[in-house]
């Protein structure tokens, strides 16, 4: 059975656990003598005991450090903002666990929404993004970049790809090539016009299928970037 994880501060071996962490460790009725890991957020996760449990802090010393290995494959996710942005607070944890490193919210022409709703909602997704790497023990969270449109979007790697329900035969199977990171743009509901499609294209984005059926937004971001985990990882 592993140790609680709690994101931390250490100095000096030791560790310190405050604000909302101190909270979450109360929760959990963490105890002095009890043994925990800290993720530091600077890419390490120690193993610590605790000593002191203050009103505002719980201390402890540093007894070993944790060894993780943290993936070098990136995944930038450029995807299309759906109406209901509450669907992207239930999609950052799979997408957390996935992998994704990077999640830029586009402002397709399908989307309703305008900039200002959206700013509103990345702080709560930064700490649902924070909270989930400590179930899934990777080292950062996702980080999440402020919404632009589709015609600024800004690829990273050489390997683009977008998942277009229009495109019928070509899958990402046959792709027999090797990647340190790949861009992937997924559209939100009533999918990704074609004007948009040929503006990823001259952004060097390829088409490709998930398959015969039209997929919910959810249903696409996941199975596409499980299929670039499997091609290119």
């Amino acid at each position: 059975m592993g140790y609680p994880l709690f994101i931390g501060t250490v100095k000096n071996s030791q560790f310190f656990i405050q604000d909302e962490e101190y909270h979450h460790a109360k929760v959990r009725r963490v105890k002095e003598g009890y043994r925990v890991e800290i993720n530091d957020l600077n890419g390490n996760i120690y193993l610590g005991v605790i000593t002191q449990i203050d009103k505002k802090f719980i201390k402890g010393d540093i007894l070993e450090k944790v060894h993780v290995r943290e993936e070098k494959f990136s995944i930038n996710l450029f995807l299309g903002m759906p109406n209901r942005l509450s669907k992207i607070d239930e999609l950052i944890p799979s997408i957390t666990e996935l992998g994704v490193k990077r999640l830029v919210p586009v402002i397709t022409k399908n989307t309703a929404l305008k900039e200002k709703d959206i700013l509103r909602k990345i702080p709560k997704w930064e700490k649902i993004s924070l909270n989930s790497i400590k179930q899934c023990r990777r080292l950062f969270p996702v980080q999440i970049n402020r919404p632009v449109s589709t015609n600024n979007v800004s690829p990273e790697f050489p390997i683009r790809v977008v998942f277009y329900e229009k495109e019928k035969k070509r899958t990402l199977k046959n792709m027999k090539v090797s990647a340190e990171g790949v861009d992937i743009f997924v559209g939100a509901e009533g999918g990704i016009t074609e004007e948009e499609i040929e503006m990823l294209k001259s952004k060097g984005f390829e088409t490709f299928s998930l398959g015969p059926y039209i997929l919910r937004m959810e249903t696409a971001v996941i199975a596409g970037v499980c299929q670039v985990n499997f091609v290119f990882r």
